[in-house]
């Protein structure tokens, strides 16, 4: 099936029709029990990601927490020469494989399991579609892993009601808030938040 999302890049997941499957226009994605490719964080992260690749350029990015790889791959099916993901779980890391193998981005890919304290260096973009809970414990290192002076991190998982808590803390940290998309999306049940409003920023690095 073939989804549409705000970016001149389309993605597919399984099952796929016949004519959807040799497009080179397409990114095709299997999806286990990460944020799926149509859930609005997603979309959201897509779209600034797709933005700021055009805009400022980027020849290496890090995806946090890459599931399915979704945002690694699409950066590299946009031309990022050098595009990582790194996740605590195997089974994220053997579907992010799975898909860059599937898309033939193999050779401008790389896959890790582990979390943030294994990465040392800095790169020109970050991204992180994680929730809130866990984007709050991981916002100091995902920082320290933004190159300064410009670097672009880009977050998402996290709702409405706890942006200002997120941008009080980024802001004492030396980020400044570039662009930010909120995007309803509802479920069968109340969520624990009581929000069904998601949140996708991009911040800058100035110091």
């Amino acid at each position: 099936m073939r989804l549409h999302v705000p970016i001149g890049l389309a993605i597919a997941v399984p099952p796929l029709f016949f004519w959807e499957r040799n497009s080179e226009e397409t990114l095709r994605i299997a999806h286990a029990r990460s944020f799926h490719p149509r859930h609005a964080t997603t979309c959201m992260c897509l779209q600034i990601l797709e933005e700021t690749i055009r805009e400022f350029g980027c020849e290496k990015l890090l995806d946090v927490g890459c599931g399915s790889g979704i945002l690694a791959l699409a950066a590299a099916f946009m031309g990022v020469e050098k595009a990582i993901g790194i996740d605590v779980t195997l089974r994220g890391i053997r579907e992010s494989i799975a898909n860059a193998e599937l898309n033939s981005l193999t050779h401008k890919t790389r896959w890790i399991v582990g979390s943030t304290g294994s990465i040392r260096g800095s790169f020109p973009c970050v991204v992180a579609n994680l929730r809130t809970e866990i984007l709050g414990q991981m916002l100091k290192d995902l920082v320290r892993l933004t190159s300064e002076e410009g670097g672009k991190l880009i977050l998402s998982g996290f709702h409405d009601i706890d942006r200002p808590h997120l941008e009080t803390r980024w802001a004492a940290m030396g980020m400044r808030l570039e662009q930010i998309s909120m995007r309803d999306q509802s479920f069968f049940g109340i969520p624990p938040s009581g929000s069904f409003t998601w949140g996708a920023a991009r911040l800058c690095r100035d110091i």
